[in-house]
């Protein structure tokens, strides 16, 4: 930071909150961003969530502190960058949007939404802190956008980043992030569609078409409401599409695309990013516990390559909350560590979700996934999620500013967890898991055999997200599929059951079928793991 010219300045610019000397402005040079005034930087923050869920609701355009104190807090952590999740019906004024059925006065309007973003993008940037406006829910057609759908659809996400870019071209200091979480519902890592036509390859991913860039017929897939039912067939928009619509507004700030599997898969992400004719993108990555790039070996497989040619931003990321009582697997992790200390070193732009107040309902019955970082709006940081996040953020250098490369570190074998410590190096595993649910979809039996003798518990969570509407909010979360303990002996099966709660069972009922993804924590003399199985539950 250059030498300021009066003590008085000096003062008032002494903390994190207000340290830019220079205006807002970033940009994306080779495989990094550099500030206004030429420095590496990497965007570190926080994704401010419900102006996706607010507006369609009905309830407000957010949760109310979508505002200058916020911001201040925001920065005070020593975050420079927010990720504000947008809906596509509210911001287009289309298909009744937004509305104001729970009461929201005065009445809501797409005007009124546009003006809440762009004040509070301002506050923002008043503060230093980088705004990353990211189209989050859509819908084809007629449908309400009121979840995340596979792709942004044909219909009307162009028509948004036309309208989104326009209204903020001219501020540099804001980041486009193209669409969510992309993915293909036929893919049992992302959803359980059986039909081969709905399919979303990378093909069709950059391009929206069956052949990619050179063409082929236009790829469709299935939209589904906010239980996850399939709704219609559409037209999907490629990524290439979304960045050709906002480079033809004339704005030139850096556009972040996702990869597939919820963002998480960036397999083939170099061989079918969409052409920037300015060559300001970066690839957008999300991390959380469970996902199949969520350890150290994926990270330096398969994000690591990515981040030597673009930026990498992790536009989500946060630990399983093993402290709400809840959780089934109450074994303390320090995923959110690892998983910084690795993009520290890796030079990776990071977002913790979420910078929002959930009500204690929320909280129980989103068990290990409660990803929240603040227990009120006096901004007292969450444990575990937020006192991680605000104790690394304040230990790093002010304004985002890139620290020193690290000396290369030894990879860790794919599969070990995170990077920048020791690692856990499990002597116990299991050497057999069946599952099969019983007569009358109650309760799933597993068949269970380890290397040791131990003990452990066994959760469960539906593969694929569902909305559930909690206390005047529309959110979606993997379903809770219960938790059981055990005791196993060495070399011996044993059938475990597992009672499913009641939303799981009516959820099977009405599925059929259910993906499902099973953690067990097994501990033994010799030490602890924590391993995931997946299956796919059949009503009997």
């Amino acid at each position: 930071m250059p030498v300021l010219l009066c003590a008085i300045v000096l003062a008032i610019l002494a903390s994190p909150a207000l340290a830019a000397a220079a205006p807002l402005s970033i940009k994306v040079a080779g495989n990094h961003f550099v500030n206004g005034e030429g420095q590496t930087i990497r965007l570190l923050g926080v994704d401010r969530t419900s102006s996706e869920y607010g507006c369609v609701d009905g309830f407000g355009y957010d949760d109310g502190h979508f505002d200058d104190a916020d911001a201040a807090a925001i920065a005070s952590w020593n975050a420079n960058a927010v990720r504000v999740p947008l809906n596509e019906d509210c911001w287009l004024g289309i298909n009744g949007q937004p509305n104001s059925d729970q009461g929201a006065s005065p009445l809501l309007t797409a005007a009124g939404y546009r003006q809440e973003i762009e004040s509070y993008v301002a506050d923002l940037n008043a503060h230093g802190i980088y705004a990353i406006l990211d189209l989050h829910w859509t819908a084809p057609a007629g449908q309400v956008a009121l979840e995340q759908q596979p792709m942004p659809d044909f219909d009307h996400s162009p028509a948004f980043w036309t309208s989104v870019a326009t209204a903020f071209k001219g501020d540099p200091g804001v980041v486009f992030d193209a669409f969510n979480e992309p993915y293909d519902p036929t893919d049992p890592r992302s959803g359980d569609d059986a039909n081969p036509n709905d399919t979303i390859s990378w093909n069709c991913w950059e391009s929206g078409t069956s052949n990619g860039p050179s063409g082929g017929s236009p790829c469709f897939t299935s939209a589904y409401d906010e239980d996850g039912n399939a709704t219609t067939r559409y037209r999907v928009a490629g990524m290439q599409t979304l960045v050709d619509a906002i480079r033809a507004t004339g704005a030139t700030q850096p556009v972040m695309v996702g990869g597939l599997n919820f963002a998480n898969d960036l397999s083939q992400w170099a061989d079918h990013a969409p052409d920037d004719p300015l060559d300001q993108e970066a690839a957008s990555f999300h991390n959380y516990m469970g996902q199949a790039c969520d350890n150290a070996g994926c990270w330096n497989s398969e994000v690591a390559p990515i981040a030597a040619n673009v930026p990498v931003v992790t536009g989500e990321f946060a630990e399983d909350d093993f402290e709400n009582a809840t959780c089934a697997d109450r074994a303390r992790n320090s995923f959110d560590e690892e998983y910084m200390d690795w993009a520290d070193q890796h030079g990776v732009s990071y977002l913790a979700w979420a910078w929002i107040v959930p009500t204690a309902e929320e909280i129980a019955s989103e068990g290990c996934s409660a990803f929240y970082l603040i227990d009120d709006y006096g901004y007292t940081p969450a444990s575990p999620n937020g006192t991680a996040l605000r104790s690394h953020l304040l230990s790093l250098p002010v304004g985002g500013v890139a620290l020193a490369p690290a000396p290369a570190t030894p990879t860790p074998p794919s599969g070990a967890g995170g990077g920048g410590g020791p690692k856990r190096q499990p002597s116990i595993s299991l050497t057999a898991f069946h599952a099969r649910v019983e007569r009358g979809g109650a309760a799933v039996a597993f068949e269970l055999r380890s290397s040791a003798n131990c003990q452990g518990v066994l959760s469960g969570l539906t593969e694929k997200r569902f909305a559930t509407r909690k206390s005047g909010s529309r959110r979606r979360k993997r379903v809770p599929l219960g938790s059981a303990s055990f005791k196993l002996l060495a070399g011996k099966q044993k059938t475990i059951v597992l009672v499913l709660p009641a939303p799981a069972r009516s959820l099977l009922k009405a599925k059929g079928s259910l993906p499902a993804r099973f953690t067990l924590s097994l501990t033994g003399p010799s030490g602890h793991a924590v391993g995931h199985r997946t299956a796919t539950l059949t009503e009997p």
